[in-house]
């Protein structure tokens, strides 16, 4: 389980760790010391949010198509990298599905996958999964910005830093100062 603010490395994270399984499965050079990459048959990937509207998929439904599809074709000897799951719908439905996709990938696929959220709740799962870990990317708030570390560690994720990347993208002062009135509410 992957966690960890946007923008912290997640997602650079995971698409490293396919390309070396890639170049380790060609016989190539790869960046490290050294690397015991065992046979991989397949890397499958949901990453990113796209929609089909021509043939009347949603974004959603894309994201489940891609995740059924990975949930019936990987082995144990599959890479899974997910990043995000369960987004376009309820928070509730998201992390359900999300809880028990990463189950299913776990119990019945028995692959190596990296599975990326904010669900902080998905980052129990270690406590009911065998062989299950949390790694996370960290950001350190300065003054009145966030540093991003960029570098990967043991364990889950603090917190998700939304409203600083948000105010970081531009969203209006004033909207930033409501979100952060309402994350206080919500916190207690």
């Amino acid at each position: 389980i992957v966690t960890g603010p946007n923008m912290g490395g997640k997602s650079t994270y995971m698409r490293q760790a396919a390309l070396i399984v890639i170049l380790a499965g060609i016989g190539s050079y790869v960046p490290a010391e050294s690397a015991r990459v065992g046979p991989v048959d397949r890397v499958f990937t949901r990453i990113g949010a796209a929609d089909d509207l021509a043939g009347g998929r949603s974004t959603f439904m894309v994201e489940m198509t891609e995740a059924a599809a990975i949930l019936h074709r990987a082995t144990p000897r599959s890479l899974v990298l997910i990043d995000e799951i369960g987004r376009g719908t309820s928070t509730y439905d998201g992390l359900a599905l999300a809880w028990a996709i990463a189950h299913h990938l776990a119990e019945k696929n028995r692959c190596l996958a990296l599975f990326a959220t904010h669900y902080f709740e998905l980052t129990a799962l270690p406590a009911e999964i065998e062989g299950c870990a949390n790694v996370h990317f960290d950001a350190v708030e300065h003054g009145d910005g966030i540093v991003f570390m960029h570098a990967v560690a043991d364990g889950p994720a603090s917190r998700s830093y939304g409203v600083q990347v948000a105010k970081l993208a531009g969203v209006p002062a004033e909207t930033i100062r409501r979100a952060r009135g309402y994350l206080a509410r919500l916190d207690k």
